[in-house]
């Protein structure tokens, strides 16, 4: 991951983590630098992959063919924001849904690839949040910073966090982009300290076959590796 202090996938219980890996063909740029250098070709790349639900995914690393042969389809109802009423999750195509009652509906922008998404609370504020594996275009999210004059080129992978509040689906949390790419990631309370931990099932950008798990905490403005 870039800035390893700054940024992290989430993490999750390699139990948890098995039960799916990220949609990786077509990832690797033809110049080798293992990226993709527009979204539109690495979206139609994710398109041409078979559709299988999360639910139906292998559960060991290394059978065949790997989870990252899928274009993974994802169906939840969570009570995101506390208030007794279940919101819907629907991640297809890379594009997630989030609707409620009455009347709250919110889609991920069309220039973004959601791989994969989970609950939990990823700052320790006491409240569930929604986060979100996201490939895009470029180094940084929403915002840049302020000495950052232009963006790498290229589709990477992020971590972004969000929750939702009076109505309105509100970022909590962007990552820049990741030095390696999260395939899965769960919240638990690792160290039985009675906070959340994040592990995460890190991939290679030019060998996807290539896995790591990791373990990271909150620090208050980003994520720490503890292991």
């Amino acid at each position: 991951m870039k800035m390893r202090r700054l940024v992290v996938v989430a993490g999750f219980s390699l139990t948890v983590l098995l039960l799916g890996w990220f949609a990786a063909a077509g990832l690797q740029h033809p110049g080798g630098s293992g990226e993709l250098a527009d979204f539109q070709g690495f979206r139609e790349a994710r398109l041409q992959l078979p559709e299988k639900p999360v639910s139906s995914c292998p559960v060991e690393p290394g059978e065949q063919p790997p989870l990252y042969a899928y274009r993974l389809v994802q169906e939840n109802r969570f009570d995101l924001n506390g208030d007794g009423t279940l919101e819907s999750f629907t991640l297809r195509d890379g594009r997630l849904t989030v609707e409620a009652i009455p009347g709250f509906t919110w889609e991920s922008p069309p220039d973004w690839w959601v791989d994969y998404y989970f609950f939990g609370d990823a700052n320790n504020d006491g409240s569930p949040e929604l986060n979100l594996i996201v490939w895009k275009e470029g180094q940084f999210g929403r915002h840049k910073p302020f000495w950052v004059e232009e963006e790498e080129p290229g589709v990477r992978n992020h971590l972004f966090i969000y929750k939702l509040e009076q109505g309105r689906l509100k970022p909590v949390w962007h990552s820049s982009s990741l030095d390696r790419p999260n395939y899965r990631a769960a919240l638990f309370d690792h160290t039985g300290d009675g906070q959340n931990e994040l592990k995460a099932l890190e991939g290679c950008y030019t060998d996807p076959s290539k896995q790591k798990v990791t373990l990271w905490t909150w620090n208050g403005w980003g994520f720490s590796r503890i292991d």
